[in-house]
């Protein structure tokens, strides 16, 4: 019986990061909430907390579901360096292309993360551990002689890691995915030996 309950858990809580994600965190009221999770208020306090609370548990989620990807490149380490950050930086837009909606982490930080604290706190920890991933690449591409050795790694990775972010804002705006190819292909140039 637990089981079944978790798996509902889930199912409810990727039925509330959907809305979240299609209505964004200030439209989407707890009636509309209770209508699409198909639970009352008085089982989503319990087991989901608040409004911000259930939020949080959905960014959580989602947040984990993309590090598990990015880290994936990161697995085998005999990988050329500069091909698995091109893979990277597509799998930060693809999913916009694929869904025809914006990452939900960055839909986030343009809504809600300037004003509140434990959100944008979530989101810089999120973003920093997606720095390390970058980091790691970028270190290896170093050590496979393919990335100039003179960039300040640290500083590179945080920039690859905003640069993912402006690759969705262009594709959101143009819908091109060719001049994302080629913005890809800049940063790829603009550190190789």
């Amino acid at each position: 019986m637990a089981r079944k309950k978790e798996f509902e858990y889930e199912v409810k809580l990727d039925v509330a990061m959907n809305l979240f994600w299609e209505q964004g965190y200030h439209v989407t009221s707890l009636s509309d909430l209770e209508i699409n999770m198909q639970i009352n208020r008085s089982s989503i306090y319990p087991t989901y907390g608040d409004k911000k609370e259930l939020l949080l548990k959905c960014l959580d989620k989602y947040q984990r579901s993309k590090l598990t990807e990015y880290q994936a490149f990161l697995d085998n380490s005999g990988n050329n360096a500069l091909e698995d950050l091109v893979k990277i930086l597509n799998l930060s837009v693809q999913q916009s292309m694929n869904d025809n909606k914006v990452c939900l982490a960055v839909k986030m930080i343009f809504e809600i993360a300037l004003v509140d604290k434990e959100i944008n706190k979530m989101l810089v920890e999120n973003e920093k551990k997606i720095e390390v991933v970058y980091l790691t690449l970028l270190l290896r591409g170093v050590q496979q002689k393919l990335v100039k050795d003179e960039l300040d790694i640290k500083t590179t990775a945080s920039f690859f890691a905003s640069s993912s972010t402006t690759l969705l804002k262009n594709f959101v705006l143009y819908n091109n995915k060719a001049q994302v190819n080629a913005m890809i292909g800049l940063l790829i140039q603009l550190i190789s030996r």
